[in-house]
């Protein structure tokens, strides 16, 4: 019998491309997203099930659990999120609250309610898509940092509650070429307005820029990226903490090896807070 994977966040990146990574190794995929529009165009099969599914909404979460009662479900793929960026004295709280709500709540809630389903079957695992932020933080991203070291500490704490039932299995990934700009938008609202006439105005400006040019250099493919993830879903004995791309790799090393004054002044030099 087919097994099935539960995949959130499938409108775009990380999500929709793995979609059609796992049903061609054979896996039967649960493909959601807020809007079911947003998947009308992935190939119709057997071994797919669209839903709309909005992480933030308990009502919706257990409609897709009670969609997926009768699946084999071997596994849970929690990668839905955002960015919410700024400097943190800028930003409000119901923006670090919405952050939250998407980036950890919803995983946390998504884990519960898929839970019961995941101990039926033998090797079942849970996949909790975190950042290499959740290791470390940067300027200008204060509530996605948070929103990640947070995951990080839901999945440790779950793998030791039951990771001998259910593999869980923390995905670190670094930079992800995704439509960043345009997403930005979406969230940022009025911030840059707040932002005029403030030391942060120019900031913001070379943050842009750099991370442009940073996806454009040395940015993973979300198909890479859903390729390591695939590798864990296929794994006899899944990672505890899969780490995809240099960058996460490397700059985790080199800020363990720096004293901190001087990763601290090298970061603020690095985004024009010098």
């Amino acid at each position: 019998m087919r097994s099935w994977v539960v995949i959130t966040g499938c409108s775009t990146g990380i999500g929709r491309a793995l979609v059609p990574l796992c049903r061609a190794a054979g896996w039967g995929v649960v493909a959601t997203a807020r809007r079911r529009e947003a998947l009308a165009d992935l190939p119709p099969g057997e071994d797919l099930l669209l839903l709309e599914l909005d992480v933030t909404d308990a009502a919706s979460i257990a409609a897709a659990a009670s969609a997926c009662a009768d699946l084999p479900l071997r596994a849970l793929v929690n990668n839905a999120g955002y960015g919410q960026v700024g400097p943190l004295e800028l930003i409000r709280p119901e923006e670090l609250r919405a952050q939250f709500e998407t980036n950890v709540i919803g995983l946390h809630e998504m884990t519960r309610a898929f839970l019961p389903l995941l101990r039926r079957q033998p090797g079942a695992r849970i996949l909790q898509v975190a950042s290499m932020l959740g290791r470390l933080s940067i300027p200008l991203a204060g509530p996605y940092n948070a929103s990640k070291h947070a995951v990080v500490a839901l999945a440790e704490s779950l793998r030791l509650e039951v990771g001998g039932e259910v593999a869980i299995v923390l995905v670190e990934p670094g930079a992800i070429r995704t439509a960043f700009r345009d997403t930005l938008a979406k969230v940022w609202g009025d911030l840059p307005e707040r932002a005029r006439g403030t030391r942060y105005e120019l900031v913001i400006a070379r943050y842009l820029a750099a991370r442009k040019e940073q996806a454009e250099r040395f940015a993973l493919s979300a198909e890479d990226c859903a390729r390591r993830l695939l590798i864990a879903l296929n794994a006899r004995k899944p990672p505890r903490r899969l780490v995809v791309g240099w960058d996460a790799y490397w700059i985790g090393k080199l800020k363990a090896l720096l004293p901190a004054s001087w990763w601290e002044r090298l970061l603020r030099r690095l985004y024009g807070l010098a």
